[in-house]
């Protein structure tokens, strides 16, 4: 009984700690499908409470952040944009982005804070992508979602848009990376429950007919995998033929909710991963970065925007992160993102030599937030979900590089098999 209580208290304690807050919200943001937007009404008084915490224990500062923000102004200030964008708001909003996730405004305290934020970002993804695929299977979806996948094969789940196929890959991530470290961590009943979550989520990362994300998650693993085992490469070698032997193997079993890409975005064919469907999009990109290429046409705005742009306060579909990042603040905005992101994957798959569980995770956050913008467009869309974990990760491992703190210094969350370890 004693035990019973003592679990309670701690897990109530623990919704006191600020690193628990905002993964809760983006929680309830990928379920604003069942649930209505509560998690996108607390996201940005939260986004100011967490970054008054951030201000509250300063104790340095790292240029390179405040650069990009500053060429982001300065795209503002030489442009001309339109009212509709509401672009002083914007940047406001993601000026405290900037204050509560990333050095901008650092400390051991706040980058600690933010590691603890993806593990449980990550933890609570899994779950969520594992009761989309329960809802799925139960039947408990709605008419229109239904008649979209029995037409093209295609299931979003909760979140009600594309962002179901990057949680499943991240999930996916996560998972490979407690697998990795099973015999650290679990007994073989939480080996299995970690596999039974995985196939949901591979099963969901299937019917979210996302090419990139898919193509990302196999990034991500096997990065994760390299890191691990980087010493032996003979080592590595073998498990990852024996990863894409299991892929061979498993294959047949997922096929149905493979339909989606197979029979829909690929005309039947699984390997022609290609990007037709961004084509368009990059070309004009690549149009407004040619036309004011040093500081672009403007943060968080495009050339071709239509009716929908306008009625939706100027929500914009840039098609690329990576371009819109050319377009929107040209060289002078695009330099400091590649300086943070080549450095962080230098350091985490060639300078580190050591490897634990925690730079095994942040190798394959890393690998995915580096490839899968290229085919989604976030880096400036403060309100996205997506932008806040890309500028938190890499603000995690520019941390860790720079000597902020150590992941020796981050509790692990993970169930053991001895106590309940997860808070």
């Amino acid at each position: 009984m004693y035990n019973h209580l003592e679990k309670i208290f701690v897990m109530m304690k623990i919704f006191k700690t600020p690193s628990i807050w905002m993964p809760i919200v983006f929680a309830l943001m990928d379920m604003a499908g069942r649930i209505g937007n509560i998690g996108y009404t607390l996201y940005y008084p939260l986004l100011l409470i967490l970054a008054f915490i951030s201000l509250k224990h300063k104790s340095r500062t790292d240029g390179i952040f405040g650069f990009y923000l500053l060429a982001c102004g300065m795209s503002i200030l030489f442009n001309n944009i339109p009212s509709f964008y509401n672009i002083y708001v914007r940047f406001v909003a993601y000026i405290l982005l900037f204050v509560a996730f990333t050095p901008l405004v650092n400390s051991r305290y706040a980058s600690v804070l933010r590691m603890r934020s993806i593990q449980y970002f990550c933890f609570f993804t899994v779950f969520i992508v594992g009761i989309n695929f329960v809802f799925f299977k139960g039947g408990n979806i709605s008419a229109a979602q239904q008649q979209i996948y029995q037409n093209v094969g295609m299931y979003v789940g909760s979140t009600g848009n594309n962002e179901m196929g990057a949680l499943g890959a991240i999930s996916l991530a996560y998972l490979a990376g407690l697998l990795m470290y099973r015999k650290q961590f679990f007994n073989k009943v939480w080996i299995a429950v970690i596999g039974l979550f995985m196939v949901s989520n591979v099963a969901m990362l299937l019917m979210a007919s996302s090419r990139s994300a898919v193509f990302c998650a196999f990034a991500a693993i096997i990065s994760m995998i390299y890191v691990k085992n980087k010493q032996n490469l003979g080592s590595f070698a073998g498990i990852l033929l024996g990863f894409f032997f299991l892929i061979f193997v498993l294959y047949p079993f997922f096929t149905e909710y493979a339909r989606g890409i197979i029979e829909f975005k690929q005309g039947g064919d699984l390997t022609a991963f290609d990007t037709n469907s961004r084509d368009v999009l990059w070309a004009l990109r690549m149009k407004e970065f040619e036309s004011s290429p040093f500081w672009g046409i403007g943060f968080g705005t495009i050339s071709d925007y239509n009716s929908w742009t306008i009625a939706s306060g100027g929500t914009v579909e840039t098609g690329s992160s990576w371009c819109a990042a050319l377009s929107q603040t040209g060289l002078l905005g695009t330099i400091p993102i590649v300086w943070i992101v080549g450095g962080n994957l230098k350091w985490l798959l060639f300078t580190k030599k050591e490897h634990d569980y925690l730079t095994v995770l942040l190798t394959g956050l890393t690998i995915f937030f580096t490839i899968h913008p290229i085919s989604e467009g976030y880096f400036t869309t403060v309100g996205a979900i997506l932008c806040v974990l890309f500028w938190t990760v890499q603000g995690i491992v520019y941390s860790l590089r720079k000597g902020v703190f150590k992941t020796s210094d981050i509790p692990l969350l993970v169930i053991n098999q001895r106590k309940f370890r997860l808070f």
